[in-house]
C-alpha cells in the first residue's frame, strides 16, 4: 500500500475550503480527492490537501483509504503528514510522519529536520538513527509542495533529494507532451513530466493543471513499461480555475 502513495500528498479527512486564486509561485491551501485504480480495478480513494497551521507553518497531507481485498492487507487509511515552511521560496520541512494504514504499523516511521543541531532523526520499526543535516533535503510530502511551488514560479522542477525511512533519494524530472486530461471538474490542458527516482525500474507519470497551480489531476504509476496503478482526480476545493502565468516551460 506505500506505494500507492509515494506520489501525492494532503488534507486527511476532505474538508471545504475557501476559494481563491492562486498567486504565482506561492503556497496554495487545497484538498483534493482522487479515485485511485490498480490494473484497471478501483482499489482506493485517496485525499491530498495542503493548509496552514496555527503557528504559521503548513502541513501536507495524504491520506488513502483502500476498498475492497485491499482492506485486507490496509484496513485502515495509509497517511502521510509533512510540517513545513517556505523562505525565500524554498520549502524547508521540520517533520514527516508516515503510517502504513496495516494492522501493526509495522512500517510507519517518522523524520525530524533539526535544522539547529545540523541533525535529521529518524524513528522507525527498525530503531532510530540519525543523519547529518542537509541544506534544501525535502521529505515525500514536502517534494509535492516544492514541485508545485517551483513550476509556479516557471521553473522546470527537480532534481529533488529526498529522505525516507532508509536513506537519501534522487527524483528526476523528464518533460514529456502536453496532453488534456479528463477529470471529475471536466476537461483539463496538462503539462506532463515523468518522474524517476535513481536506481529505481519504476517511474511516474505526472499530469499537472497549470489552471490549477499545478496540481497533479492524473498520476501514473508504471512499472516495466506498464500502468500498474492510476490516480485520478474527482473533486477539488480551494483553487479556481484561471489561466497560467507560465507559458514554454520546457
Amino acid at each position: 500500500m506505500r506505494s500507492l502513495i509515494t506520489i501525492a500528498a494532503a488534507l486527511s479527512g476532505l474538508t471545504t475550503a475557501t476559494v481563491f486564486p492562486a498567486e504565482p509561485g506561492t503556497v496554495v491551501e487545497y484538498t483534493a480527492e482522487y479515485e485511485v485504480r490498480h490494473k484497471g480495478r478501483r482499489m482506493a480513494r485517496a485525499e491530498f490537501g495542503v493548509a496552514a497551521d496555527v503557528d504559521g507553518q503548513f502541513v501536507f497531507n495524504s491520506s488513502t483509504k483502500a476498498r475492497g481485498v485491499w482492506r485486507l492487507a490496509a484496513p485502515k487509511p495509509a497517511v502521510e503528514r509533512s510540517v513545513f515552511n517556505v523562505e525565500a521560496g524554498l520549502v524547508i520541512p521540520s517533520r514527516f510522519d508516515y503510517q502504513d494504514g496495516s494492522r501493526k504499523g509495522e512500517d510507519n516511521y517518522s523524520v525530524e529536520f533539526d535544522a539547529p543541531a545540523r541533525e535529521i532523526r529518524i524513528d522507525g520499526a527498525a530503531g532510530a538513527k540519525s543523519l547529518p543535516f542537509e541544506d534544501e533535503l525535502l521529505d515525500r510530502g514536502s517534494l509535492q509542495v516544492a514541485l508545485m511551488l517551483d513550476l509556479g514560479n516557471c521553473t522546470l522542477p527537480g532534481p529533488y533529494r529526498y529522505i525516507d525511512e532508509d536513506e537519501i533519494r534522487v527524483y528526476r524530472y523528464e518533460r514529456l507532451e502536453d496532453v488534456e486530461a479528463e477529470t471529475g471538474i471536466g476537461s483539463l490542458e496538462t503539462i506532463r513530466f515523468s518522474q524517476q527516482r535513481e536506481g529505481s525500474s519504476r517511474n511516474t507519470i505526472l499530469w499537472l493543471a497549470p489552471e490549477l497551480a499545478y496540481l497533479p489531476v492524473r498520476i501514473e504509476q508504471i512499472r516495466n513499461g506498464e500502468i500498474e496503478t492510476v490516480f485520478s482526480l474527482k473533486d477539488v476545493n480551494g483553487l479556481e480555475r484561471e489561466a497560467p502565468n507560465c507559458s514554454g516551460l520546457g
